[in-house]
């Protein structure tokens, strides 16, 4: 029989990273679900919700709600679909920018925190749980997208 603890193990570590990153979060006054998915906007923007969706692995549905409350916000901003009039792509406005901002210094000094931690260099992590994302979404018969941006800067950013 095989060790069946990927999916506890990955919901663990869901769980320590999103404490961590909201604990950080908290003085700016935005929760880590609603940064990533304003990080994926940024990294690929304009961008479809679709997109969204395929890079967060956010289902649609829970996403239009979440793109609510960036809009709402002011953080995100709805633009036409220059390809197709009946859509929108979604892009970062001043306000979301200067919230990705001040949200840096505090991820990545958690960041750092963790990579102090690991046994290994951090790329041999980030390239397992790539592949173990891509594993996840294919048996969900959803193709995985990685982001356009992954710079060590960016990354800091980006808990999702």
């Amino acid at each position: 029989m095989t060790n069946r603890q990927l999916f506890l193990k990955v919901n663990t570590t869901a769980q320590y990273v999103g404490q961590i990153v909201d604990e950080q979060l908290r003085p700016i006054g935005i929760p880590g679900f609603l940064l990533a998915l304003l990080t994926h906007v940024r990294d690929n923007a304009p961008v479809s919700p679709s997109t969204v969706s395929l890079a967060s692995g956010v289902p649609i549905t829970t996403l239009r709600d979440n793109i609510q409350r960036l809009v709402d916000r002011r953080l995100v901003r709805r633009v036409t679909n220059s390809d197709d009039g009946r859509s929108y792509l979604l892009v970062l406005t001043d306000a979301g920018k200067r919230t990705i901002q001040a949200a840096d210094p505090a991820l990545l000094r958690a960041y750092l925190a963790v990579e102090r931690r690991l046994g290994r260099p951090l790329e041999d992590y980030q390239q397992t749980l790539d592949d173990v994302i891509e594993a996840l979404a294919g048996a969900f018969n959803r193709p995985a997208r990685r982001s356009r941006r992954a710079t060590p800067s960016r990354r800091a950013s980006a808990p999702g």
